[in-house]
């Protein structure tokens, strides 16, 4: 894809008519990614497009898959272990395609594969793009602050580098499992696990561990079935990861996580961690503790403070008006009636504006608040979020630093 490619790409997000999902993955890897991001951008997009471009998360196309038969032709190590599988994946997407199977040792599990080798075309379509985001950078700079394009593709090229090599989602799995066992004596996280991988069967490409049994949160909520305590309890363990420890799940739709039929939840793909400076991460537990309590001076303070050089007195009073002004609808409202990440957008945006730098560590945390946010969209629409998370801000002081 060259640059008018993505910018007809682009262009598209923004029609009247929703853009084919097909056509977009015959584009590449690059194309896919960046509607995948797209579709967490309520800020910017009507709900339907959204909702139309979330569909590549979870979905790819029968054009695009395969047997597992042709995927592991040559790979005895794996057919060798094997005493049958489904030769249809059950789950495919961007990337790679996962199929059911039975060690001949009597486990279940799940075998991911990813395709072909997307890696020369996915860097060279990247390379494109970003010599022209750098150019319109350089004509409008508050192109680069409001927006950080340069910040999308590069968190774009981070964790789909990452994502085209399974050994990472392993090492990033067990990091994720070595966090949660060092913190177990410190602060609940007994509803988390993860699924078990064998080493001695996975490679780059292949990635073999046990099959849970249970329902993707997509799953669930597509059908009615998921409940707002089993969100809230996502919720509880996501912010856990990243305020308390700042290394969190880079990628966590509802496609991405299992409830399984023991009560558990399971983080899957796991490749790509996110990190948050310690900066970022105090400003924004504090910023959200406060504003759980609608004690809307004090998260303006916070937010403050998040940037990396503060405002003087005088612009930070200016400031402090517009965001009351913001937030005057806020108080007990439904995520229906003020849509969390739209807010949140809304005020990055007004303390950039307003002469704030936060750099470019706040996206990987408002991709996981749109994921968040858009999960009790569907599961919860009247809920009163803020009001609901509030105690999960006192658990999480208990062990804050």
């Amino acid at each position: 894809m060259n640059s008018l490619g993505f910018g007809k790409l682009i262009f598209s997000f923004y029609g009247k008519k929703l853009p084919s999902l097909y056509k977009i993955q015959k584009k590449g890897l690059l194309a896919v990614k960046v509607a995948q991001h797209y579709a967490l951008r309520i800020d910017f997009l009507e709900e339907e497009m959204c909702s139309h471009l979330s569909q590549l998360y979870a979905h790819s196309f029968s054009a695009e898959e395969r047997t597992l038969s042709e995927l592991l032709e040559g790979n005895t190590a794996v057919l060798e272990n094997l005493a049958s599988w489904d030769e249809k994946p059950f789950s495919s997407a961007s990337v790679g395609q996962v199929h059911r199977g039975t060690l001949k040792s009597g486990e279940k599990v799940a075998i991911k594969v990813i395709r072909s080798n997307f890696k020369e075309s996915f860097f060279r379509d990247i390379s494109r793009i970003e010599r022209s985001v750098s150019m319109i950078g350089r004509i409008w700079p508050k192109f680069n602050k409001i927006f950080d394009p340069g910040g999308i593709l590069e968190n774009i090229k981070g964790y789909t580098s990452r994502e085209l090599d399974l050994v990472n989602e392993y090492m990033d799995m067990e990091k994720l499992r070595s966090i949660r066992d060092g913190n177990l004596k410190y602060f609940d996280l007994k509803s988390l696990d993860f699924p078990r991988v064998y080493k001695e069967l996975s490679s780059e490409r292949i990635l073999v561990s046990d099959y849970i049994e249970g329902d993707t949160f997509d799953h669930l909520l597509a059908e009615g079935r998921l409940t707002y305590e089993n969100l809230l309890e996502l919720f509880r363990v996501h912010s856990f990861y990243i305020f308390n420890v700042g290394i969190f799940h880079g990628d966590i739709h509802p496609g991405n996580i299992i409830l399984g039929n023991d009560g558990k939840l399971y983080f899957l793909d796991c490749a790509g961690l996110s990190t948050i400076s310690p900066r970022l991460r105090k400003g924004l537990f504090w910023f959200f503790y406060y504003l759980s309590r609608y004690d809307y001076p004090k998260a303006a303070e916070n937010l403050n403070k998040m940037s990396e050089k503060p405002l003087d007195s005088s612009s930070y009073r200016i400031f402090l008006e517009k965001f009351m002004d913001l937030y005057s609808d806020f108080t007990h409202a439904t995520v229906s009636q003020v849509s969390l990440t739209r807010r949140m957008m809304e005020t990055i945006k007004l303390g950039i504006n307003s002469g704030m730098d936060f750099g470019s560590g706040m996206f990987p945390v408002i991709k996981s608040l749109m994921y968040l946010d858009g999960m009790v969209m569907r599961c919860n629409p009247q809920a009163v979020l803020m009001e609901d998370v509030r105690g999960f801000t006192d658990i999480l002081l208990e062990q804050f630093h």
